[in-house]
């Protein structure tokens, strides 16, 4: 429509105007009317009538069309306007409108400028289509859409323009989608996921109603491929993630509950990714269903988890589950056990000499050795077996479904531990360090009705210390016998516990006897009286407290004891003069707390330093010499003397011994013992002798019994003597007894006889 329905009635009422002139002017001329005037005359009329009946249809079909239709000046008045264009306003009558709109440039557009650039067109082309324009409803002046075309009108003869005409449709609704859409487009764009809705049937066929570009990123291929592909994700889910996938789908179109599902796909660029899907499921009208839902990629958190996992659960050197995971494999196993009825069994592996190649060639080294004893048991062992690592050295290994039997799990076991213990007997090589490896096992086999997993790692534990004490490099089936003096031993550690906590364990003293024959001093030996049990030996009680780490404490205590007594002794002139010497373990000594404590210890006291006298055995060689050589230079220079135990059967050399500013060395009693029947030690006990006159050192004799090997003894230097020649270790006043008895006498006094 290019005019509006007030141009067509000006045109058809022209027409009428016409027929009323006419017909008078003709009358009074006195014109006869003809026949064919009349004929033309009616034809016209008719004509006349027809072209009324037409404006009036045209003007209807203007007036309610949903399109404003217009007609302006130039200059930006408004000349006519239908009611669409009337109500767009919010006016009521055309009168309204054309009254209150005095400029539409300025009054109707939001921009102003939108005007210009609007008769710019319509001068360049002669009309404008679908121009989109933000306006004002004029008379509420609230913001509208508004697309219009338009074109100019000229005059028929002259061409000069006379006004616009055109039409005008409010377009805000769509204008609002789009921006939304827009908005949406741009929000989604941003999102790590993509957003979906598809449409599945009962034959679980897929319409992929739309996709938002998200899924661009997530599959790496345009999305309008992957909806020509009738499909969502499908062909991009990793096989064995597949059944699962569709399985939740199903589920979710059965019983219309939420889908959420985690599963993997290989991008199109061949990449692997964890995706959630989460959805809504809707039924439609025709028994379909429709999911609106969001894809996210949870790859990273996936990363994040399995990392979180290994941390937990994961030995970090060695990839190995750890003894938290262990616990979960070993309730699984029993599981299986009970299921299956087939015995499984545990293996507790310790390796042989860890602690030496670790020490010696660096924690660098021994980290790829456990790395490599790791590989080598995995090798050993079937998939769905268990390695583990407890920690440090110790690993342990489970076996599933190994027989019908005890019997023949017992033997399966063994078969299977001698195949881990040959991969393990296999040297270590780097470089030029080849390390001869080694391990000690225990074996424990199981039905799945024990009490816990502790309870089976501590017996596995135990038969490793079998094997251990079988000579290493093997291993030891589980034995309940061998249990029942386990826990003898552990009950008698809880007793020395107690016992070193509450101090009723007992320094007794045997006498060491000088040349002359006079009680010069003791040796202080730590005594046991167990009260159901009577004397325990000291070799059952020490080697206990080594195993339970409670060395650095026993220490403490024997010279905590033996320092109150020198100072005991020295409140007396007939005692003053004893020395007293006092066995201490080489790694107390070389313990953070040992010279603050001794330290303390002495100066509460107030002793004669000169009087004390510290035992190391010959294990003192092999540890850090210039720390040990460091803390006996500070202690010499405050008095104290140092004495080497045992000397003659272990580590040490002439160049060693020289190293370390010991006072005395101690004759290893098997050498004494026998130099009356061996010439070997004969020599042997001359030779230390004539080395410690060289070196400036006292030379004591322990186990010395008969007259004869005092003789021997006494003619190649020996200073000091003890042995039961002389007395047994004893109570503190039995030995003030004997010091009594002999403090005059000459080395030809008869033997005591004094009770221990």
């Amino acid at each position: 429509m290019t005019s509006t329905g007030r141009g067509f009635a000006a045109l058809l009422d022209s027409f009428g105007a016409i027929d009323g002139f006419m017909l008078p002017i003709a009358a009074a001329a006195g014109l006869a009317c003809t026949a064919g005037l009349t004929a033309a005359v009616i034809h016209y009329r008719g004509l006349c009538r027809q072209w009324r009946d037409e404006h009036r249809n045209l003007s209807s079909l203007v007036e309610n069309l949903s399109e404003g239709i217009y007609r302006s000046s130039l200059d930006g008045r408004q000349l006519s306007a239908n009611r669409a264009l009337v109500k767009l306003n919010g006016y009521e009558t055309e009168a309204e409108l054309l009254a209150a709109v005095k400029n539409i440039g300025s009054e109707w557009y939001v921009d102003p400028k939108r005007r210009d650039e609007f008769r710019e067109i319509l001068q360049r082309d002669g009309y404008v289509e679908d121009f989109v324009s933000e306006i004002y409803r004029h008379k509420t002046r609230e913001r509208i859409w508004i697309t219009e075309s338009a074109r100019i009108v000229h005059h028929r003869r002259n061409g000069r323009a006379l006004y616009y005409e055109g039409s005008v449709r409010e377009i805000t609704e769509t204008v609002t989608r789009l921006r939304l859409e827009e908005q949406f487009q741009k929000l989604t764009s941003n999102l790590p996921g993509g957003l979906f809705q598809i449409v599945r049937g009962r034959s679980f066929d897929i319409a992929v109603n739309y996709l938002s570009e998200g899924f661009q990123n997530l599959l790496e291929v345009p999305i309008e491929e992957h909806i020509a592909g009738r499909e969502l994700f499908s062909r991009f889910v990793k096989p064995e993630d597949r059944k699962a996938y569709f399985s939740a789908f199903r589920a979710s179109y059965d019983t219309m509950e939420p889908l959420d599902h985690e599963f993997r796909i290989t991008t199109a660029t061949g990449k692997e990714k964890w995706l959630r899907i989460s959805a809504k499921p809707e039924r439609l009208d025709d028994g379909q269903v429709s999911w609106y839902g969001y894809v996210s990629d949870i790859s990273l958190r996936k990363r994040q988890a399995l990392e979180i996992e290994e941390l937990a659960f994961y030995d970090p050197l060695t990839k190995l589950p750890n003894r938290r995971l262990l616990t979960e494999r070993i309730a699984r196993s029993a599981k299986i056990c009970r299921r299956t009825r087939m015995p499984s069994a545990l293996f507790f592996i310790d390796l042989d000499n860890f602690k030496s190649l670790n020490d010696t060639q660096g924690h660098g080294i021994g980290d790829e050795y456990l790395v490599e004893i790791s590989s080598r048991l995995r090798h050993c062992v079937r998939d769905s077996d268990t390695v583990a690592r407890m920690g440090g050295d110790e690993f342990v290994v489970i076996l599933d479904g190994l027989g019908d039997s005890d019997a023949e799990a017992a033997s399966k076991a063994i078969m299977a531990g001698n195949k881990m213990l040959a991969a393990l007997r296999r040297p270590f090589e780097r470089g030029e360090l080849r390390h001869s490896s080694s391990a000690s096992m225990g074996v424990v086999v199981f039905g799945g009705h024990e009490r816990d997993g502790d309870d089976l790692l501590k017996r596995a534990d135990i038969a490793m210390y079998q094997a251990k004490g079988a000579g290493r490099d093997g291993l030891a089936l589980f034995d309940e016998n061998w249990m029942d003096g386990e826990k003898e031993r552990f009950t008698l550690l809880e007793d020395f516990r107690r016992a070193l906590e509450d101090e009723t364990l007992e320094l007794q003293f045997q006498p060491q006897v000088d040349r002359e024959g006079r009680v010069a001093g003791a040796e202080g030996l730590l005594r046991w009286r167990h009260p159901r049990l009577g004397m325990v030996p000291p070799d059952r009680f020490i080697a206990l407290a080594e195993q339970a780490g409670l060395m650095h404490q026993l220490c403490r205590f024997v010279l905590a004891s033996g320092v109150r007594t020198l100072a005991r002794w020295q409140r007396h002139p007939e005692t003053a003069d004893l020395g007293l010497s006092l066995n201490v373990s080489v790694q107390s000594f070389s313990g953070p707390q040992f010279m603050p404590f001794l330290e303390s210890l002495l100066a509460d006291h107030a002793i004669d330093a000169s009087r004390l006298t510290i035992e190391f055995t010959e294990h003192v060689m092999a540890t850090d010499q210039a720390l040990v050589a460091s803390r006996m230079k500070t202690l010499k220079s405050a008095g104290l003397r140092f004495s080497l135990d045992d000397f003659g059967t272990g580590y040490s050399s002439l160049a060693r011994l020289k190293s370390l500013p010991f006072d005395e060395v101690k004759i290893d009693g098997s050498f004494v013992r026998d130099i009356e029947t061996s010439d070997g030690d004969r020599a042997l006990v001359r030779t230390i002798l004539a080395m410690a006159n060289t070196l400036g050192l006292d030379a004591v004799a322990e186990h010395v019994e008969t007259r004869s090997q005092e003789a021997f003894l006494y003619a190649f230097g020996c200073d000091l003597f003890q042995g039961y020649l002389y007395a047994p270790a004893c109570r503190e006043e039995v030995f003030l007894e004997a010091a009594r008895a002999r403090a005059t006498a000459g080395n030809a006094v008869e033997p005591l006889r004094l009770e221990a």
